[in-house]
């Protein structure tokens, strides 16, 4: 039986080396009640640490807000977001200028 993996394409942008935003696509395992974050977390762990956006240091209770991003194309949080489809696609949100990849200032 082979495991369920799921896409993943998110918006890398880096102001000091990069002209343009560009996606960047990983497939990622899928397990039960995987939060968005936690995929952001194995794709850091495990595919590529370069790899910037709010985490590992993230309240992860959806009360600070920090990890707010463009969710298929919808804002939502990424820790209190469950994966529910075979494709992710995850930016910044808007109207934010980006430090790196989906780490933002507000």
């Amino acid at each position: 039986m082979s495991e369920k993996k799921i896409t993943v394409k998110i918006l890398r942008f880096n102001p000091k080396t990069d002209k343009e935003p560009y996606y960047q696509t990983y497939t990622v395992p899928f397990i039960e009640g995987l939060s968005v974050l936690d995929v952001l977390d194995y794709i850091y762990d495990h595919l590529d640490s370069s790899l910037a956006y709010y985490g590992h240091a993230s309240c992860r209770r959806g009360v600070c807000g920090r990890c707010a991003l463009v969710i298929n194309e919808k804002i939502s949080l990424a820790c209190q977001t469950l994966v529910s489809s075979e494709e992710l696609t995850i930016k910044p949100p808007p109207k934010f200028r980006v430090i790196k990849d989906l780490m933002y200032k507000t």
